[in-house]
């Protein structure tokens, strides 16, 4: 009800008493209006209602009981009807109440009362109203709310309950109210309940508290919110429990923690998760007195794959290595994945973890010794070395594995991941495809490695670098017709540095580019100087496959040769087919491009890797040189002949030049002549030299017949150690 004026409607047959009583109510503020019975005071109601109707008993026409009655039915509850009577006997009031009357008061009226007795009416009427509001809106915060609400004392006993949805209680509600939670929940849940109950006994409160519930639906996860609820003193205490389904918040924090602690690609555990479970075993390890072994791996030759056919091909490659990896772990071999939500107490048998790119980890546990460990690593390369079928092409991998056991190589998780990350490396530099033991030394090896790439980035600015040449004689006319240029390094005080060792450093810290720059640049100029007064002599340079990904290889190239002077006919780039097999739109184009400059292209170390007839066909390629594998077995006439065999006839099949790397005695070079090979070269006729030997070499002939001898081969100056020819790609050959 507002502020505004109330009124009221006097319902009365005796004139004098309605003006009496409208003289006393108006008094006091209200607005009044009159009936002389009991039709005219239904037929003003309707007509107009009114605040208050205050009835007088007997009338003529309707009884004020009747009137009474008919309002209170049209009107409803809260309607204030006050009977006035001249009987006050308890009959006589209860028969007012039974009709629905609001109050009665008995004649004769005090007046100056009167007016006071309606406002508390009033206010009664207010209050009313108030809570009637209060209740509604109560409700409608209900209606809003989808959660279970419970209200229970301190045993746990269901006393109400309001479910909007039934589906999620436990049970009918006639068959658990007057009951325990102990009686109707699983114990887990009812355990969880009561502490709730007790926790919110103790501080007024408690939230948070989560169980799991099987339902028809299927499991639901709960989490509660308890408070207390005031009762009369001497009762037991009762508390208020919503109890709200997050079990779509369990599968949204279930989701979150997968990217957290796995991998997306493969589904598995990613290195927060592996570092986090060896550190658990590592201790269970410590209290029994028990080893483990940690293992990484690295696919070799993956990178290949990824930029030659492709991300998703590598996806794919990545996806299947996970499984291959995880077939070839025995039952107790823990790779790391953590317990499902909930189930804290269960650990899986075999787990798997990628770190990120190629590179997985596995968890060896209760070994004796590194013979079990190196055993798994063993089945894991042997799983490894069987193909893929990609595309409808196989594709071989093979994988480097690095071993650190507990307690001997660290005590912690980090520790020993950092240092199986080290053998890993160790088994790559020793020639990939094996496992490798950590050791102290490996530590230091990598120390030495750091130090070497800080002396490799200024090695060019102190010009510590320097060529050495190597000839290729023509079996035709028994001369140099090609003369293949070596970088040496040259360190202040390690002496000189293997190209095996700073080569792939080069590659992999990016310095790559500049050095073969550099070698490209002082080969040209070397030979234009050997060209100034004989005839036509090639030089070649080998490219790296990095070099490859300049998209301005063939500007730089035919930089060189413009700042040089060299005709580009007298240039020859080799390239390994593991550059062919990289990238192999990008290597085409750059090759092309090059070749339609006027340069030649030499295929080297023909046979070690996995290139096709189809690759050599596409590429523009005109010289193959066969590695000196096949040539070091050849005169034994079984696989290596055949080899050979093949490839002259093949490339003699496409137009190419051939030429044979290794060639260290007379017997071999004379059964190469034999079989039309074109080029010749190997310690037989010549060790690398420096350039200013070259010119005394160009003079010599070598001759072929069997009765013709040999000149003996020039050998360099205090060199008792063999050089080693280098590829960009780090391997090793005597020429």
């Amino acid at each position: 009800m507002t502020d505004r004026r109330r009124t009221i409607l006097i319902v009365d047959d005796d004139a004098d008493a309605r003006l009496v009583m409208r003289a006393a109510l108006r008094k006091v503020g209200f607005d009044v209006r009159m009936a002389e019975g009991g039709e005219d005071a239904l037929k003003q109601f309707r007509a107009e209602p009114c605040d208050l109707v205050m009835l007088d008993v007997d009338m003529p026409d309707l009884s004020g009981h009747e009137v009474c009655a008919i309002l209170r039915s049209e009107a409803g509850p809260l309607l204030p009807i006050v009977m006035v009577t001249g009987m006050d006997d308890v009959t006589s009031v209860e028969t007012a109440y039974m009709h629905g009357a609001t109050d009665f008061i008995s004649k004769p009226v005090n007046w100056p009362l009167l007016g006071h007795r309606v406002r508390y009416l009033f206010r009664g009427l207010q209050a009313l109203l108030d809570l009637r509001a209060a209740e509604a809106r109560n409700a409608a915060i209900l209606n809003a709310i989808p959660d279970l609400l419970f209200e229970v004392d301190i045993d746990g006993r269901y006393i109400d309950y309001r479910a909007p949805d039934t589906g999620l209680l436990a049970a009918p509600a006639d068959d658990f109210l007057g009951k325990t939670v102990a009686d109707i929940l699983p114990p887990a849940a009812a355990e969880v309940c009561m502490a709730a109950l007790r926790s919110a006994h103790e501080r007024g409160s408690s939230s948070g508290a989560q169980f799991e519930l099987p339902l028809k639906q299927g499991s639901t996860w709960f989490e509660l919110s308890v408070s207390t609820k005031a009762v009369p003193a001497g009762e037991k205490p009762r508390f208020i429990v919503l109890s709200r389904d997050v079990t779509e918040r369990k599968v949204a924090e279930a989701g979150i923690a997968r990217l957290a602690y796995f991998d997306s690609l493969t589904g598995l555990p990613n290195r927060l998760s592996f570092l986090e479970r060896v550190d658990r075993e590592v201790r269970r390890a410590e209290k029994r007195g028990e080893k483990l072994a940690v293992l990484f791996m690295d696919l070799d030759g993956f990178k290949n794959i990824n930029d030659s056919m492709g991300h998703a091909a590598g996806d794919l490659i990545l996806q299947w290595a996970a499984e291959r990896l995880r077939d070839g772990l025995r039952p107790s071999d823990i790779l790391s994945r953590p317990t499902l939500l909930g189930d804290e107490g269960r650990v899986d048998e075999v787990d798997l973890a990628r770190l990120g790119g190629d590179e997985f980890t596995a968890l060896v546990l209760d070994i004796e010794g590194p013979e079990e460990a190196a055993a798994v690593a063993s089945r894991i390369g042997a799983l490894m070395r069987r193909p893929f079928v990609l595309e409808d092409r196989e594709v071989t991998l093979t994988t480097s594995i690095g071993i650190a056991l507990y307690p001997h190589d660290g005590g912690n998780a980090a520790t020993l991941l950092k240092h199986a990350d080290t053998a890993m490396y160790h088994a790559k530099n020793s020639g990939r495809d094996n496992a490798k033991l950590y050791s102290a030394s490996l530590t230091k090896v990598v120390l030495d490695r750091m130090d070497l790439d800080a002396s490799l980035r200024s090695a060019l600015e102190r010009e510590e670098f320097h060529l050495v040449y190597q000839p290729q004689v023509d079996t035709t006319s028994g001369r140099i017709c090609t003369i293949e240029a070596l970088i040496r390094w040259a360190h202040p005080t390690r002496g000189l540095v293997s190209p095996l060792e700073f080569i792939p450093l080069a590659e992999q810290n990016g310095l790559i580019e500049r050095i073969g720059q550099w070698v490209l640049r002082t080969a040209c100029s070397d030979a234009v100087r050997w060209n100034l007064g004989g005839s036509p002599l090639k030089i070649a340079v080998n490219l790296s496959p990095l070099q490859f990904n300049n998209p301005d290889l063939p500007k730089l190239v035919a930089g060189a040769l413009a700042e040089s002077g060299l005709a580009p006919a007298l240039l020859e780039l080799e390239v390994t087919e593991g550059a062919l097999m990289e990238n192999t739109a990008a290597t085409r184009s750059a090759l092309q491009a090059l070749r339609n400059h006027g340069i030649n292209i030499a295929l080297d170390d023909f046979g070690t890797g996995f290139s096709s007839l189809a690759y050599l066909t596409r590429m523009p390629i005109g010289n193959i040189k066969i590695d000196k594998c096949f040539v070091t077995d050849l005169l034994d006439g079984g696989e290596s002949e055949a080899i050979v065999r093949a490839v002259l006839a093949m490339a003699g099949s496409l137009g190419m030049r051939v030429t044979a790397e290794g060639v260290e005695t007379l017997e071999q070079a004379r059964a190469l002549k034999a079989m039309a090979c074109d080029g010749l070269q190997g310690y037989y006729f010549s060790r690398p030299v420096v350039a200013e030997r070259i010119p005394a070499l160009l003079m010599r002939r070598w001759a072929f017949g069997d009765a013709d001898v040999l000149e003996p081969a020039v050998t360099m100056s205090g060199a008792t150690q063999a050089s080693a020819a280098v590829r960009w790609d780090g391997q090793s050959h005597r020429r």
